[in-house]
């Protein structure tokens, strides 16, 4: 079984994605963020003020050497992309499902995120745009497939995500297109 990882930008819904896939075909999910925030008792926020984002990004190496395990869900924090070693390690471990999306669709779903998991002051699309250019061709590399998430709702995000894990780990399925 193939490990899947699902790459993006702050709420592009790899998170309910991976959990969806994961629920759904009875297998691990891992949300690097979660550990994180849960080993080192606060928010990804928090530490990153308070610890750097080196610290932060060394957290996320060890998290993905340490508890990636094959045919698992993953979902990868927004910038683990930029680190040669991570995405050696994503390459070589599975396949990666890049979740796009345009800086507007960002801003709503983080805008209307109520776990307010995406907790990010003064955030707009001038500054998404921003980080969008600076990733957007670390997401590409590290893509074997892209889902668009632009005006599709979180269902139909899923969908396509699970036809692709299926595709990928050659599950024999029926889809059924209304």
């Amino acid at each position: 079984m193939e490990t899947i990882y699902l790459a993006g930008y702050h709420g592009v819904g790899k998170t309910m994605v991976g959990k969806l896939i994961a629920s759904r075909k009875d297998i691990k999910y891992l949300d690097t963020d979660q550990i994180i925030e849960k080993n080192e008792n606060k928010n990804v926020r928090d530490i990153i003020i308070n610890k750097g984002i080196e610290y932060y990004t060394d957290l996320e190496k060890s998290i993905l050497k340490n508890n990636v395990e094959q045919g698992m869900i993953v979902s990868l924090p927004a910038d683990v992309s930029i680190d040669d070693e991570c995405r050696r390690l994503i390459k070589t471990s599975g396949r990666v499902i890049y979740l796009r999306a345009k800086s507007d669709t960002i801003l709503d779903h983080i805008s209307n995120d109520n776990t307010k998991k995406n907790d990010i002051d003064n955030i707009s699309v001038f500054t998404i745009e921003k980080d969008l250019e600076k990733l957007k061709p670390y997401y590409e590399d590290l893509a074997n497939y892209i889902i668009d998430v632009d005006n599709k709702k979180l269902n139909n995000v899923f969908m396509e995500a699970l036809a692709i894990y299926n595709f990928a780990n050659k599950v024999k399925c029926h889809i059924f297109i209304k």
